[in-house]
């Protein structure tokens, strides 16, 4: 970001209602940049020598409005979790009134099961390296058709993120509720635990087991005693226990439910959110858009405009897959074959240091693969800049194309306008036979 901008205020602008109003905000911002027509009305005129960054961005914000998504649909689902966690509990509990409740059931269901879940998370969101990828998360497809967030797709770098944390918050909402449940109905009902298991069939490994599973708890809670697992088996003849002795196993599975089920889930929400604003404030102060906005703003139209006579070359075919050419993807993790690079979903501070870097120069030409309907950005232009630094050639190559869609010849006309202000051959690629 230029020197000249203050850094802090801008971001100041974009976080004053928090990490989510703060995504939509930028997120609604790049996308009325990328507009051809991005001059806002109501500065025009203004004297614009005297006007600040942030003057630009009120301007903005107040004749955009942010298409943030429906809270209405968040809260639902939110709620849909708790009254799922609640009623869940509430039929474990319930089951089978004036008998032993197995204690195995409420912690699968409320401790071992999430636990898993949320290592299945932990890799899914940050380890994957198809973590860009829709097509490897239905869940994260539904939610984006519901909430109508099909325009910020060209950013799922920033909005895959935003919606692995919604996720892991409605988790928590559902084992927190779980909790209240459980409290809510031990307070006014008299429930007791015992054990029974098919495939656990002594006591001492019952024994074992439980003193591992209650092992992060051990100096809080001691786990239960051989004599209590023996006389709290579903198969042993019952017996009037002390309240101390059931006692201990309830608080066990409270325990459990906290350890295993929630702070996971917590610290793994935690540390997405936080990785979320620092990935953002990071491609607020790199992106270079704010400065192409600016600018926009602060050009005067010539009274006697150069008219373009859209004279184009005509851009040759070529097939893909092609061996002998290094292929470089633009947004596009889902192409059916391989490439060398997928640019424009990471951190644009990954990108500029992988384009910097060895793995990016080539005796090869380089094709960049980029979708018809995608808008040609500032970060892609300066992805050609330093590709052409240490490649023989580079060329734009328009994949997959449709030239029965109707906007075809229009999109097409704006990356040849984007390859020509480059210059840089634009063809249209099309699939090996």
């Amino acid at each position: 970001m230029a020197s000249s901008l203050s850094t802090k205020a801008i971001k100041h602008f974009f976080f004053k209602d928090g990490a989510s109003q703060a995504l939509f905000r930028w997120l609604d911002f790049r996308l009325f940049v990328s507009q051809q027509n991005s001059k806002l009305a109501s500065i025009e005129n203004s004297n614009k020598t005297t006007l600040s960054a942030t003057d630009y961005l009120d301007a903005w914000q107040q004749q955009v409005s942010v298409a943030a998504p429906s809270i209405a649909i968040l809260r639902i689902f939110s709620f849909i979790a708790m009254v799922i966690g609640f009623t869940t509990m509430a039929g474990v509990l319930n089951v089978n009134q004036h008998a032993l409740i197995n204690v195995w059931i409420p912690l699968a269901l409320f401790a071992f099961l999430p636990f898993l879940l949320t290592l299945s998370s932990v890799y899914f969101s940050l380890l994957s390296s198809a973590k860009q990828n829709l097509q490897h998360h239905p869940i994260l497809s539904w939610l984006i058709h519901k909430l109508k967030l099909e325009r910020f797709l060209p950013y799922k770098n920033l909005l895959l993120p935003w919606l692995f944390w919604q996720l892991q918050t409605a988790a928590i909402l559902f084992t927190t509720s779980a909790l209240v449940s459980f409290f809510m109905l031990a307070t006014f009902q008299d429930y007791r635990f015992g054990w029974s298991s098919t495939l656990i069939t002594d006591n001492a490994s019952m024994t074992q087991l439980m003193s591992v599973i209650s092992w992060p708890w051990h100096w809080l809670l001691e786990a239960p005693s051989a004599e209590l697992i023996s006389q709290t088996r579903f198969s042993s003849p019952m017996e009037i226990l002390p309240v101390a002795a059931n006692d201990v196993w309830w608080m066990t599975l409270v325990i459990a439910i906290i350890v295993y089920g929630l702070l996971p889930r917590l610290f793994l929400a935690l540390f997405l959110r936080r990785q979320l604003i620092k990935q953002l404030r990071g491609n607020i102060q790199h992106s270079g858009v704010l400065e192409q906005f600016i600018v926009a703003q602060k050009h005067q139209a010539s009274r006697n405009p150069v008219r373009s006579n859209n004279d184009w070359r005509n851009t040759d075919e070529v097939s893909l897959p092609e061996p002998a050419i290094n292929l470089i993807s633009w947004q596009q993790p889902q192409l059916q074959f391989t490439v060398l690079k997928n640019l424009g979903t990471a951190d644009w501070l990954d990108d500029e240091n992988w384009l910097k870097s060895a793995a990016s120069h080539n005796d090869k030409p380089a094709w960049i693969v980029v979708e018809p309907s995608q808008i040609p950005t500032g970060e892609l232009a300066d992805c050609v800049d330093l590709l052409q630094q240490h490649n023989p050639s580079v060329s734009l190559v328009l994949y997959p194309i449709d030239k029965e869609e109707p906007r075809f010849e229009q999109q097409k006309k704006s990356w040849q306008f984007f390859a020509q202000r480059h210059q840089i051959d634009l063809k249209e690629g099309i699939d090996r036979v």
